[in-house]
């Protein structure tokens, strides 16, 4: 079966409501999380929960080309851009990657602390080790903080919704979920699926945890086992949300 999505690195849908966001690629996040601080429907310091396979955390995201000028959603629109990886081509340099977004949010001071909900066994960087390198690029009260969480369950068991609410404070709340969490497997291209009961009861749980300001969803179909995987993973997902594609936008 063909999907929209599944070519297509630039393909994005957004709820009605802007509260919402669907993409193809992560990099996309970052464009989501920008424009509706634009649009402060967030706000700066903003907590983000990555529910993903991997951290995504890479700090090279601080020197995207363009990402302190952008001050418009077309410009946050051209910061977004990546490249197709499927092509074997060579990007240029100090572009916005699928891995990397999230630092290039934190570089702006939209996000200040990130909940990793994930089972990739890199080091997670932090800000002490990177200041070094890039002084200039983090903001001057720049407090990022992290927590890990190596599943759901972990993370679910930890938080309530009471504790979360009184956690969070004043900030708000952004849900960043990379549907490739339900693929215990590393190898691109190959699947060992979470049984679907499981995801419906994790999608549930982080669902009624609390009242996202904001919820960001990455397919990347490469790392769920393929298109036919990832499209039966996002069903599943999106069934649990109570999201219709058709009901949506691009953006």
């Amino acid at each position: 079966m063909n999907y929209p999505w599944s070519k297509d690195i630039n393909w994005k849908l957004q709820s009605n409501d802007k509260r919402i966001y669907i993409m193809r690629d992560h990099n996309w996040a970052f464009a989501a999380w920008e424009i509706s601080k634009l649009e402060k429907r967030i706000v700066k310091n903003s907590l983000v929960v990555h529910v993903d396979s991997h951290f995504d955390d890479v700090p090279d995201g601080l020197i995207v080309n363009g990402l302190f000028e952008a001050e418009t959603v077309e410009d946050i629109i051209n910061v977004s851009r990546s490249y197709d990886r499927s092509l074997g081509q060579t990007p240029e340099s100090n572009l916005m990657h699928i891995d990397n977004f999230i630092w290039a949010s934190i570089g702006r001071g939209t996000v200040d602390e990130v909940i990793f909900v994930s089972r990739d066994n890199q080091e997670l960087n932090q800000v002490a080790d990177l200041r070094h390198f890039y002084s200039d690029k983090l903001p001057v009260s720049c407090n990022y903080r992290t927590q890990l969480f190596v599943n759901t369950q972990d993370f679910l068991e930890r938080y309530d919704c009471e504790s979360f609410t009184d956690y969070l404070g004043d900030r708000t709340a952004i849900l960043d979920l990379d549907i490739d969490a339900f693929n215990n497997t590393n190898y691109i291209g190959e699947s060992d699926l979470v049984p679907e009961p499981i995801i419906r009861q994790y999608i549930k749980g982080l669902k009624e945890l609390y009242s996202w300001d904001l919820i960001t969803i990455a397919i990347s179909p490469d790392y769920c086992g393929g298109t036919e995987d990832a499209a039966y993973l996002l069903n599943i997902v999106l069934s649990e949300f109570g999201v219709d594609l058709e009901d949506m936008i691009k953006w």
